[in-house]
């Protein structure tokens, strides 16, 4: 197992001056011989067109990322349930296009573009498939 805590998400928990610019991972891991790794939880629904990620929310997290130097992945469950998953690093929405869905600012990442994750492996395994350089 590695070592990992769970980020206390309550508002009052962020100091005054960052409350409404930065948003906390869901998760903090250590990877041995790496270092800290975040991760932020989503239930998403699989598009056609991919995976949908609220504009304001990435800017939130990349405030974060900046701030604390931490790598930001999304970890996004199936709603429906199942054991595939998709991590998507915060840096890999940099040079998506903007959309609007509902009034809403979004981006939109292709699937093809997010790292597949059998729930059923080790998330040391499933880290290391995520980060290989092949």
């Amino acid at each position: 197992m590695l070592p990992h805590i769970y980020v206390e998400q309550s508002p009052i928990s962020v100091p005054v001056p960052l409350r409404g610019h930065i948003k906390r991972p869901d998760y903090i891991v250590g990877i041995p011989h790496v270092g800290m790794v975040a991760f932020d939880v989503k239930a998403k629904t699989l598009y056609p067109e991919g995976l949908v990620f609220d504009l304001d929310e990435i800017r939130k997290l990349r405030a974060f990322a900046r701030m604390f130097r931490v790598t930001i992945y999304f970890a996004c469950l199936d709603p429906e349930g199942g054991h595939l998953a998709y991590w998507v690093r915060l840096d890999q929405l940099d040079g998506v296009p903007l959309q609007h869905m509902a009034r809403k600012a979004v981006l939109v990442l292709p699937l093809d573009q997010a790292q597949p994750v059998d729930m059923r492996a080790s998330f040391y395994d499933a880290f290391l498939d995520a980060v290989s350089l092949a």
